[in-house]
């Protein structure tokens, strides 16, 4: 996103660069930072191996759905740009831009992952696919228009995230995510 991040950043940001790309706007500010940096609020939901769907809804104390943004596909893989919101408020709980290998999923779950009305995370939950979380990089970024816009904060503010890889149990990578909290 910026000269400065590390090639290996950049990397783990290709879900959230795509779009930006499509869209042919600037993308934000981007400072890489350790777990130990992140604040403890966004350290509690960001800094843990298990999916943000059930996080996220532990600390909201509701389900979450998702509103799927933007979806591009092809037959084996599929990237979308969403923000999961909690059915008791349809406030945003968080944006996220995600690529997913759908090779690895059966046909039953595929198919309502290319439906794009539940979380990754719920889904999984649902028909029992073992998979391993992992944060593979934390952030700070400066919310420009577009997100703030998602999340319902002010422009500027400063937000934190995460970006994630989720592999199943031969270590073959499922999704690639990169997740940002509201304020």
């Amino acid at each position: 996103m910026h000269d400065s991040l590390s090639p290996e950043l950049k990397s783990f940001l290709l879900p959230l660069d795509f779009f930006y790309g499509s869209k042919e706007i600037l993308k934000p500010k981007i400072e890489p930072l350790t777990s130990e940096h992140l604040p403890e609020k966004e350290r509690t939901l960001l800094d843990h191996d298990r999916d943000m769907t059930s996080t996220l809804m532990k600390h909201h104390n509701s389900e979450l759905y998702i509103e799927v943004l933007e979806c591009v596909s092809n037959d084996n893989y599929l990237l979308r740009m969403v923000v999961l919101k909690s059915k008791e408020n349809k406030k945003p709980v968080e944006f996220g831009a995600i690529g997913i290998d759908l090779n690895q999923f059966d046909s039953d779950i595929r198919n309502e992952i290319e439906e794009g009305v539940k979380p990754l995370g719920g889904l999984l939950e649902q028909y029992s696919v073992s998979y391993k979380s992992g944060p593979r990089a934390f952030f700070k970024i400066i919310c420009d228009k577009l997100i703030a816009s998602l999340l319902q904060v002010p422009e500027g503010v400063n937000l934190y995230g995460r970006c994630n890889e989720l592999t199943n149990n031969e270590g073959f990578t499922l999704a690639d995510i990169v997740e940002i909290l509201p304020v």
